[in-house]
């Protein structure tokens, strides 16, 4: 399942060039993913497992030194205007492809393979699923709510999104099969994923951070 996706990392750190290009440069080697980026964002492009896979592994690398990190991630599949979801080539417009004769690809792994580290890196997401081009939308949305409910990430639905909280591979493998599993022509998730942030600290942590501060401001 040929898709792409555009992502931002954002690393609270004052070394947030070498975390950030340290990230792509872990994934440009990976054969079968196409890498490239601007002043905006990453274009992955490559195989559905493929893809989401690097970008966990990008955001499991970025905040694996403990530093909080947000991922902003536009994920796509389908997309009548883009060549290469229609087949054509990953970088130039070009017509659609001569109908073939050949058996259609292999479906998808139905779960993304485990992370070689940080898989159990606790992450909270929240992310916005949209089938297009189908008159049931709606039920292919709660579909995906409906299968992280079963796999214990869900834990609330909020206004135009629904968050999930766990592991990096659990999580990462809901927003995957949530976005597989989706029967629309055109299929869009966009998604932001949070770790180490210090809004998850206790109260009494923060406190006394903030009395740190304030003790070395004065």
């Amino acid at each position: 399942m040929r898709m792409g996706a555009q992502i931002a990392l954002y690393p609270m750190s004052d070394r947030f060039i070498d975390v950030i290009l340290s990230c792509i440069e872990a994934v440009q080697g990976i054969e079968g993913l196409d890498v490239s980026n601007d002043d905006l964002s990453t274009l992955l492009l490559g195989e559905s497992h493929l893809l989401f896979t690097a970008v966990r592994d990008m955001f499991v690398r970025a905040a694996s030194d403990g530093v909080h990190v947000v991922l902003t991630a536009l994920f796509s599949r389908g997309c009548p205007g883009d060549s290469y979801c229609r087949g054509g080539d990953a970088r130039a417009a070009a017509p659609e492809p001569p109908e073939s004769s050949e058996a259609p690809p292999a479906a998808p792994p139905a779960a993304l393979a485990p992370s070689s580290s940080g898989g159990r890196t606790p992450i909270a997401a929240q992310y916005s699923l949209y089938p297009l081009g189908t008159p049931d939308y709606m039920n292919q949305i709660l579909a995906a709510v409906a299968g992280a409910r079963e796999e214990g990430s869900f834990t609330a639905s909020k206004n135009f999104c629904t968050r999930l909280e766990g592991g990096a591979d659990t999580v990462f493998n809901d927003l995957y099969r949530g976005f597989i599993t989706a029967e629309a022509p055109h299929t869009v998730l966009h998604a932001a994923v949070s770790a180490n942030s210090p809004s998850t600290k206790s109260p009494t942590e923060s406190q006394t951070k903030s009395q740190t501060i304030e003790g070395v401001s004065s």
